[in-house]
């Protein structure tokens, strides 16, 4: 079985359970690297005011949709005691399980200096950070949650991630992606786009 890996995306915390492929993980990757690239240019070119709304729209577009109440996978032996914020509201949006590989990406993500100035620095940049952990779900897909906090930047400083700040907009949904159809349809023209990019700003984090 794969191990929990997780990544930097630009501006997003990634983590992987031990359930998904090196394949799925790379189309993920991409996938969620397109879509803040897209969201980022539409936002410095003041084309947009709501990071978050555009944001999912890519996503879908690639693959991802938003999944029903009924849909929503709860595993069981829930978290009981989560300290962290972030942590606490991935954990009552999708699960322990969801929150847990997320804890381990933070930890690591703490002793990776590179990485965490990466990181820190993409969001001062644009206000905003995302965690993202996913986890396998049926038919090939994987399930994803999409945590998204809006900060105010001059709040953005060393460590911020590990202290309690001021958080201007916090949500937080549940969401598939499609990877066989991000991989017909897309994957292709999407690797070839960021081929130089990727290189930049992926971070990967050994768990």
């Amino acid at each position: 079985m794969n191990k929990p890996q997780a990544a930097v995306i630009g501006a997003g915390l990634m983590s992987f359970s031990s359930g998904l492929t090196p394949g799925q993980q790379a189309s993920v990757k991409l996938a969620a690297l397109i879509a803040e690239r897209d969201t980022r240019d539409a936002l410095d070119n003041h084309l947009i005011q709501d990071w978050y709304s555009y944001y999912k729209r890519k996503l879908m577009f690639y693959g991802w949709d938003a999944l029903p109440a009924s849909e929503v996978h709860w595993p069981g032996q829930e978290r009981p005691d989560i300290v962290d914020s972030a942590l606490r509201t991935i954990s009552a949006t999708a699960g322990s399980e969801y929150a847990t590989t997320m804890g381990l990406a933070m930890a690591r993500l703490k002793l990776a200096p590179a990485a965490l100035a990466h990181f820190e620095q993409r969001t001062k940049d644009t206000g905003v950070f995302q965690l993202l952990p996913c986890l396998p779900a049926r038919n090939g897909c994987i399930d994803m949650v999409l945590y998204h906090e809006t900060l105010a930047r001059v709040d953005v400083t060393a460590g911020f991630l590990y202290r309690q700040r001021r958080q201007l907009t916090v949500k937080a949904e549940l969401v598939r992606f499609n990877t066989r159809l991000f991989d017909q349809k897309f994957r292709q023209r999407v690797e070839a786009n960021l081929q130089a990019v990727a290189l930049r700003e992926i971070h990967q984090l050994v768990l």
